[in-house]
């Protein structure tokens, strides 16, 4: 019992940190355990989306399904569960490159735990789109705001104050994160 609860409070500060971090707070890395357990706890992260994820998927699918789309749910099966430990294995080596990875665990920790907290604004209201329960032109809107905020502003952000690097090459990783990403995700597509 010990364990457990102390797992639901590492998960509880960690989710701080990360509600700290889209706040721009510049002291939200103090939230975070940055030893070498809290590096591997924070793909924990993976197991608290998938029921938002799962049920924003059937959702999705339903109505791409309704109006004849064709998608490959084990495309996006696949890119969730792999996202966080590729973006880990490949920003290994892109920081050793850039000769910026003395944080790099840092930066590993506050990215999967502040995914969390974007997955969980983003696909409720995602999904309120889908089902037609919010008006299409302003939901969509709202989204993209939102997700403009959080991957691009809150994510150059933590590459930043996690890195210890000037806004420029936080900047730099937050592009090359990005690219990576979309060509992870477009071979799966192709696989898939």
């Amino acid at each position: 019992m010990e364990q457990k609860q102390s797992l639901i409070n590492h998960f509880a500060q960690s989710l701080t940190g990360a509600w700290e971090l889209v706040k721009l707070n510049p002291r939200a890395m103090d939230y975070f355990d940055k030893s070498a357990d809290g590096f591997w706890k924070s793909f924990w992260a993976i197991a608290l989306v998938a029921p938002v994820f799962f049920l924003g998927l059937n959702i999705s699918y339903d109505a791409a399904v309704a109006q004849g789309h064709q998608i490959s749910l084990t495309a996006h099966v696949v890119e969730f569960l792999f996202r966080l430990p590729l973006i880990a294995l490949v920003m290994i080596f892109f920081t050793r490159f850039l000769r910026i990875d003395a944080h790099y665990s840092d930066m590993i920790i506050a990215f999967n735990w502040l995914w969390v907290i974007a997955n969980y604004i983003l696909l409720p209201l995602s999904m309120l789109i889908s089902m037609n329960i919010l008006p299409i032109e302003v939901a969509t809107l709202g989204v993209v705001a939102i997700a403009i905020y959080l991957e691009l502003y809150v994510t150059w952000f933590l590459y930043k104050v996690s890195l210890k690097v000037s806004g420029w090459l936080a900047f730099g990783v937050m592009v090359f994160k990005a690219l990576f990403t979309l060509s992870v995700m477009q071979v799966i597509i192709r696989v898939f």
